[in-house]
């Protein structure tokens, strides 16, 4: 602390008169002028030489002053061995002219012990040495110094070079707090809050704090917005709470802005604001606080601030009426609607891209576009499935806001299968698409045609991670906290779907499709997919996987719009062309409507729709997913830590909820449909969009839907659980046996995978609870997804909750498991499929309501 005298009119030219000639502590408070600008300019080199003449004249208050100059590089080059050898002049001196009104008294320069004290407790200049800075700390409390009784009790509190002793530590608080210390103000609040050295008093520690606050204390600042927060000591008050917050966090505080970040985050005393929110745990992060850190990835994994942002830059102008709305030329008051430039020559599936056109509540990057064929390019064969096949592509001209949000133009292309007519079931399928639109939900981002067969595609992101099977496969020791997130995410998809109304049908691994994070590809997350464009716009078309609807292609959709290339900064689409679609079904076209209604970050979306032009069949446009499934993307990581697992879990089950908040059901969930998605502009996170409302992988199909079909939210929750266990092991269920009516039976029998013991209890419980053989017994997508969120956030904090513990000592051995049932040979059975197929056709021979159902695990 400096000496600053109470200088008044023309005390400065007294003060150099009186340095000039010779005396040493005219010099020092000259120095002490030029230091703060006081009666002159502020010169801080002037003050360094002043400083530097009283401190050789031998006045304590220049050479601790000359310490400080040395101590922080003022008016001189930063030297901490010159600082701490004026300290110890200035502590060691005697001044016998009286004491000076900053902490000089008469046995020696009180602020230089402390400055000293601090030296040797932090090891500037010197050797840390905590009983040395305890015996200065000791000479400047007793010598009266504020700062050094402040610090004698923190000593004394926490046992630095003495024993501990809290009955002292709160008789120096004390002192320096009522000597005016308004960090001793804030320390002594807190040992009344919590009783240390003293008996609690919550209206004495509100007292305290409040004089810290108002001195300008900033962790005062912070402590006494946290007891308004709270009403300790006070009545409740949100306001001021914020208010001493902003305080705090202005005044550089990390812990006031990590506080501050809370209150814009979830509208405590101020209007809700996660942009801001992100600003300020960004600003808490850099400076060192990890809950700051904790949510700045929270906010990355969950692409809060980046969809704030791509929200904003999407407004514009209704050029009828000039008020300002997020789709182009579009006015909800004036219902002025562009007339589309584009068709697809089939009217149901027009309608459909025009409804997701005119919902006022979709995003832009979320509207579905009939994607000319020609405009996909680099078109390449990915993989063959029951519905079609799976190709890749580029989408050249996909619209701005969609590159802008996506920072891709790969696009994936479910090819289906004889789709030359796309029938109503084909677009109730895509309808129910759009309805679970969620992060968590893979996208479509439209529909083409392949202008050659005439089959129509979904256009859909290319996840470039794969799917959970592929990922755990590459991943097979992750962390527990990577596989809890993998189980969020995916969890936060299939809620989505099952608010919408809806049922997936098909959840597995290959229907999990691994996400990174935008700008940070170390966090990944699940999107659960699965759940259509004039051919001649797509190009470079590629064939890429074929499933049971059909199959996916690769493309690049060439006149992408602007706005839906700025948003996904790709034109590379995915065409899922349907087979046999030539005339398109009203249950197909529900299908589509689904889609749109579930449109959600988490749920993979539909960019439009489109027909091959030789063979007639439709093809739904999705965005090309370049991170793949999460099965790709499980093989590929296999030793995710468990927090990269539990972020995939909660994207996924994000998405779930979208679609069963819709009143849908999926029906067809597993690793292939959950794509691995990025963060936009950050690599390192990934989540999991849930994609394809299908059919389903056997392992996946719940018990009673092998019962004559008996499909309901409980069913997809089923499959959630082998998703669960999915993520835990890297593994796939039951891949040394035929995927036939046998295992179909003993799974309606109880057969369950054998779960790894070093899988935490907690997870395993909540795994079972799951797939029970009671469909009432499970739990829905929203119970799921908070149990996972409960999990994410104890990691976060790093809370000791015997949940996190649990995972803290869960030891990964998945590669070298003693399980029977975890440890079976890199080959598996050539019949045990990863794509979606109808049941098998002798099901319907099977007397299942006749067997055994006694829920024996195996």
């Amino acid at each position: 602390m400096r000496f600053t005298p109470p200088y008044e009119g023309k005390a400065f030219q007294w003060y150099l008169k009186s340095a000039e000639g010779g005396n040493h502590t005219g010099q020092n408070n000259l120095g002490n002028c030029y230091d703060e600008g006081i009666g002159t300019i502020k010169d801080e080199g002037k003050a360094f030489q002043w400083y530097l003449k009283s401190a050789e004249g031998g006045n304590h208050m220049g050479q601790n002053n000359l310490g400080c100059c040395y101590d922080e590089g003022i008016g001189t080059i930063k030297d901490e061995g010159k600082a701490f050898q004026w300290y110890l002049k200035s502590a060691e001196g005697g001044n016998h002219m009286g004491q000076n009104n900053l902490g000089y008294s008469e046995g020696g320069n009180h602020t230089g012990q402390k400055n000293l004290g601090n030296c040797y407790d932090e090891g500037i200049g010197t050797i840390k040495d905590g009983g040395k800075a305890f015996q200065w700390y000791l000479k400047s409390a007793e010598g009266g110094n504020c700062k050094g009784q402040l610090n004698l009790g923190y000593c004394y509190e926490n046992g630095i070079g003495t024993i501990k002793d809290e009955e002292k530590a709160f008789h120096w608080y004390l002192k320096s707090a009522e000597g005016g210390d308004h960090m001793g103000q804030n320390n002594l609040g807190y040992c009344y809050e919590n009783g240390i050295g003293t008996i609690k008093d919550e209206e004495k520690a509100f007292h305290w704090c409040l004089k810290s606050a108002e001195g300008g204390d900033h962790m005062g600042q912070n402590n006494l917005g946290y007891r308004y927060y709270n009403g300790i000591g006070t009545i409740k008050d949100e306001g001021k709470a914020f208010q001493w917050y902003l305080k705090s966090a202005e005044g550089g505080n990390h812990m006031g802005q990590n506080n501050l970040g809370h209150c814009y985050r979830y509208g405590i005393g101020i209007t809700k604001d996660e942009e801001k929110a992100f600003q300020w745990f960004l600003k808490s992060a850099e400076g060192g606080e990890k809950f700051g850190q904790s949510l700045v990835e929270y906010f990355y994994r969950n692409e809060i601030s980046h969809v704030k942002k791509s929200k904003n830059k999407l407004e514009h102008q209704c050029i009828n009426c000039e008020n300002l709305n997020q789709l182009n030329n579009t006015c909800s008051d004036c219902k002025l609607i562009e007339k589309p430039k584009w068709t697809s020559g089939n009217c149901d599936v027009d309608n459909i891209i025009q409804i997701t056109q005119l919902d006022e509540n979709a995003n832009e990057w979320e509207i579905w576009k009939w994607i000319d064929y020609s405009k996909l390019i680099n078109i390449e064969y990915l993989a063959e499935g029951g519905f079609g096949s799976i190709w890749k592509a580029e989408w050249i001209d996909m619209p701005e806001e969609t590159f802008e949000f996506y920072k891709s133009k790969q696009v994936a292309l479910k090819k289906l299968k004889n789709s030359q007519e796309i029938s109503s079931e084909f677009l109730k399928e895509l309808t129910a698409n759009f309805q679970c639109r969620d992060k968590y939900v893979l996208p479509i981002l439209g529909i083409t045609q392949d202008s050659m067969t005439k089959e129509y595609a979904i256009v859909l992101r290319h996840m470039k991670n794969g799917n959970l099977r592929d990922f755990l496969d590459q991943n097979k020791s992750l962390p527990w906290i990577e596989r809890l997130w993998l189980l969020n995410s995916f969890i936060r998809g299939l809620k989505v779907i099952h608010s919408k109304g809806f049922i997936h049908r098909d959840i597995h691994p290959g229907n999990l499709m691994i996400t990174e994070i935008p700008n940070n590809s170390k966090y990944k997350f699940i999107r659960l997919g699965d759940l259509g464009l004039y051919y001649s716009k797509l190009i470079n078309i590629e064939y890429l996987a074929e499933g049971g609807f059909g199959s996916i292609w690769k493309a690049e959709w060439i006149d992408m719009p602007e706005e839906t290339f700025e948003f996904y900064k790709s034109k590379q689409v995915a065409l899922k062309k349907l087979k046999n679609s030539q005339e398109i079904s009203s249950e197909f076209l529900k299908e589509l409507t689904a889609n749109f209604q579930c449109r959600d970050k988490y749920v993979l979306p539909i960019l439009g729709i489109t027909q091959d032009s030789m063979t007639k069949e439709y093809a739904i446009v999705l965005r090309h997913m370049k991170n793949g499934n999460l099965r790709d993307f499980l093989d590929q990581n296999k030793s995710l830590p468990w927090i990269e697992r539990l972020w995939l879990l909660n994207s996924f089950i994000r998405g779930l909820k979208v679609i069963h908040s819709k009143g849908f059901i999926h029906r067809d969930i597993h690793p292939g449909n959950l794509m691995i998605t990025e963060i936009p502009n950050n690599s390192k996170y990934k989540f999991i969009r849930l994609g394809d409302l299908g059919l389903c992988v056997l392992p996946y199909i719940a018990p009673e839907v092998l019962n004559k079909y008996q499909y309901s939210q409980a069913s997809d929750i089923y499959s959630v659980g082998i998703i669960m266990w999915v993520i835990s092991t890297g593994k796939k269920p039951f891949a040394n046996r035929a995927y036939d009516s046998e295992l179909a039976v003993d799974i309606f029998n109880g057969l369950r995978p054998k779960t790894n013991k070093d899988t935490p209890q907690c997870y395993i419980e909540l795994m079972e609870l799951c797939w029970h053989k009671d469909p009432s017994k499970r739990p829905s997508a929203e119970t799921i997804y908070d149990i996972s969120e409960d999990w994410i956030i104890d990691f976060l904090y790093d809370k000791k909750s015997a949940n996190f513990l649990m995972f803290l000592n869960a030891k990964q051995k998945l590669n070298d498991l003693d399980d029977e049932d975890l440890s079976f040979p890199e080959t598996t059975h050539p019949e045990a499929y990863i794509t979606s197929k109808l049941l098998p056709s002798d099901f319907n021979k099977l007397h299942i309501d006749d067997l055994n159902f006694d829920g024996r695990k195996i």
